[in-house]
C-alpha cells in the first residue's frame, strides 16, 4: 500500500450542493468533540475531482443523494468502481423517505443513511452514530 491508498483518519469529507446543508453538517461533526477535519464540495464531479488528485484521502464522506449534474448516485457508482477509493465509507444524507432511494444508494454501494432533520439534536445523534461506527 503506498501513501496514496492511506485514509487520513481525522479527514471527513462532505458533498452537497446546499451550502446550509453543508454548514449544518459540519457544525455537528464538529461539535463531537473528535479531533477531526471537514473539508465540504458542492458537487459529486467536484468531489470525484478531488478524490482523484488527493493523496490524503476521507475516511468517511457524507453525500448530499440528489444534487445538480452528477446525482449522489452516480457519485457513490464512481467512488465503489475506483480501486484506491472503493473502501471509504460512504453515507448518504437525504430529505428523501422514498425506499426506492434508498434501494438505489444500497444497491450503488452506499454504507448507510442519515435524513436531512429540521431536528438539529436528531440529525446530531444520526451523525454521532455513524462516527462511532466507521471511526472506530
Amino acid at each position: 500500500m503506498n501513501s496514496s491508498e492511506i485514509r487520513n483518519p481525522k479527514l471527513i469529507l462532505i458533498v452537497d450542493d446546499d451550502p446550509n446543508d453543508i454548514e449544518i453538517t459540519r457544525r455537528v461533526l464538529l461539535k463531537m468533540g473528535r479531533d477531526i477535519q471537514v473539508l465540504a464540495v458542492a458537487s459529486g464531479e467536484h468531489a470525484v475531482r478531488l478524490l482523484q488528485e488527493g493523496a490524503d484521502l476521507p475516511s468517511l464522506v457524507f453525500l448530499d443523494l440528489k444534487m445538480s449534474g452528477m446525482s449522489g448516485i452516480d457519485t457513490v457508482r464512481w467512488i465503489r468502481a475506483d480501486e484506491r477509493l472503493k473502501h471509504i465509507p460512504l453515507i448518504i444524507v437525504t430529505n428523501s423517505t422514498l425506499e426506492s432511494d434508498m434501494r438505489k444508494a444500497y444497491d450503488a454501494g452506499a454504507n448507510s443513511f442519515v435524513h436531512k432533520a429540521f431536528d438539529i439534536e436528531q440529525f446530531s445523534k444520526e451523525i454521532k452514530a455513524h462516527l462511532e461506527c466507521w471511526l472506530k
